[in-house]
C-alpha cells in the first residue's frame, strides 16, 4: 500500500534544488564576506607593526639631537639650583 503524500514528488524534488541552490549561495556570500574581513584585518595588523617599527627608529642625527638636548636640560636645572643654593648663602644677613 502506498502512504499518502501531501506534496508531490516533482514539487519536492523542485524545492529541495532550490534550497540546496540558495544554501550554497548563501555560503559562497558568507565565505566571500569572512574572507575580505579576515583580509583587511591582516593588512591592518601588518600595517601597524611596520608602521610602529619604523616608528621606533631614529637615524643618528636625531638621536644625538635628543641626546643633546636633554643633557643641556639636565646642565640648566643643575645651573638653576646652584644658582638658588648660592643666593641661600649670600642672603644671610648679619
Amino acid at each position: 500500500m502506498n502512504e499518502p503524500s501531501l506534496v508531490e514528488p516533482t514539487i519536492k524534488k523542485v524545492l529541495n534544488s532550490e534550497l540546496r541552490m540558495s544554501n550554497e549561495y548563501k555560503f559562497e556570500q558568507n565565505s566571500l564576506l569572512l574572507n575580505l574581513g579576515l583580509f583587511i584585518v591582516f593588512v591592518v595588523f601588518f600595517s601597524f607593526i611596520l608602521w610602529y617599527s619604523y616608528k621606533g627608529k631614529q637615524d643618528p642625527f636625531l638621536k644625538r639631537e635628543k641626546d643633546k638636548k636633554k643633557r643641556e636640560y639636565i646642565l640648566s636645572k643643575l645651573q638653576h639650583y646652584q644658582k638658588m643654593k648660592q643666593e641661600v648663602f649670600t642672603n644671610i644677613p648679619f
